[in-house]
């Protein structure tokens, strides 16, 4: 019996973080590597927003957030229009770390496509994006 493919990406992408983690132990977080990330390059996004990128509820979110913040990389900001919205913005502690964040997320991704091509990256990320458009179009049909 072939393994489902949603345990098989899980799994990956469970040895992935792994691999990102122990490349980046000197740092003083250990996880919420890719939410810094969509922070830094959306400065000013809401909570709600990042949970909407994430695919995560508001809840999970709050605890990203909390963690991130008690650790000094995220602050938050509340809104001047909007009083229940707050914004957030990576501190300069963040941008310092950053460069170390994206190059071990490089290195990490250039060991588990070793043997592969380039082509056969830019088909394996096609596939995968299909994939996960094929399951937002299904549950979106399920919402109507």
């Amino acid at each position: 019996m072939q393994e489902p493919i949603g345990r098989k990406m899980d799994k990956v992408g469970r040895m992935f973080q792994a691999e990102l983690q122990a490349e980046l132990q000197h740092l003083d977080i250990e996880r919420s590597f890719y939410p810094l990330m969509l922070i830094e390059a959306g400065n000013g996004i809401t909570q709600q927003e990042l949970a909407d990128k994430l695919l995560c509820d508001k809840v999970q979110v709050v605890r990203i957030i909390d963690y991130l913040s008690y650790n000094g990389y995220v602050k938050r900001v509340q809104n001047q229009t909007d009083k229940r919205k707050y914004e957030l913005t990576i501190t300069e502690k963040a941008r310092l770390v950053l460069p170390d964040i994206k190059k071990a997320i490089s290195n990490t991704s250039s060991i588990a496509m070793k043997g592969l091509s380039e082509n056969q990256v830019s088909q394996l990320y096609s596939m995968v994006s299909l994939i996960e458009s094929n399951l937002i179009s299904h549950k979106n049909r399920n919402l109507k």
